[in-house]
């Protein structure tokens, strides 16, 4: 059961504890999918707790946290955590600074993985082909994260792979805000055209094409920008 079944039914069952803040997390993430918050919005712990069926604030509590730490929500002191307010010039910021450190993560990458991280690599990529085909928006957007995140990790740069972190959940405000929500139909085709890009990516990182494996990734996230703001 994913996190949209899981909002969708009666009380929740009892969890084992090690999972509630895994499914506080999923579940936070599918309301902003379902557009339940809006940049600007506050997400109160309280309401979300109860909403979730959950006895403690405390997963919830966590899983904000998380999601501050990784860019996507800012917080305020005293008055909690919020979807920070989304605009053209900060979308063309933020995604210049996610095209230049990615693409070095993937150089990166391509010249210092092992081959039993790039066998990972594209493990991931087929399980992300799999979501793709299902249609879960949610579980698609997750092994993105991972795909995308993955490569930071294989770079074995530390500093690439936390800033690769922070600017790709940034830049998933504007992906989820202005391309799933609003463009249903647009992130039907992302199933089919991100992934044959991130074969390709992949398939560079598999040859220590670092040149390359630098300028496809520099492409894929332009292409992911102009398709939010250039071609609705």
């Amino acid at each position: 059961m994913n996190a949209c079944q899981a909002l969708t039914m009666g009380p929740i069952k009892m969890r084992k504890k090690e999972n509630l803040e895994e499914f506080a997390y999923d579940s936070i993430v599918a309301l902003i999918l379902e557009n339940h918050y809006k940049p600007g919005d506050f997400l109160l712990e309280a309401e979300i707790t109860e909403r979730l069926n959950l006895k403690s604030r405390t997963p919830v509590h966590h899983a904000l946290g998380q999601l501050v730490a990784k860019g996507f929500l800012d917080k305020k002191s005293k008055k909690g955590c919020f979807i920070p307010s989304l605009t053209p010039e900060d979308a063309e910021h933020v995604f210049f600074a996610r095209e230049n450190i990615e693409s070095q993560a993937a150089a990166s990458a391509a010249l210092h993985a092992s081959n039993e991280d790039i066998d990972e690599l594209q493990m991931i990529l087929q399980e992300e082909v799999e979501t793709g085909e299902s249609g879960d928006i949610i579980g698609y957007s997750a092994i993105n994260e991972t795909f995308h995140s993955f490569i930071a990790q294989i770079s074995k740069n530390k500093y690439l792979q936390q800033y690769s972190q922070h600017i790709f959940w940034r830049s998933n405000c504007y992906v989820f805000f202005r391309y799933y929500q609003f463009k249903v139909s647009m992130a039907e085709r992302e199933f089919k055209i991100s992934p044959a890009q991130h074969m390709k990516i992949t398939e560079a990182i598999a040859k220590r094409d670092a040149d390359k494996a630098g300028k496809l990734m520099k492409q894929h996230v332009r292409r992911t920008f102009e398709g939010i703001f250039k071609n609705r």
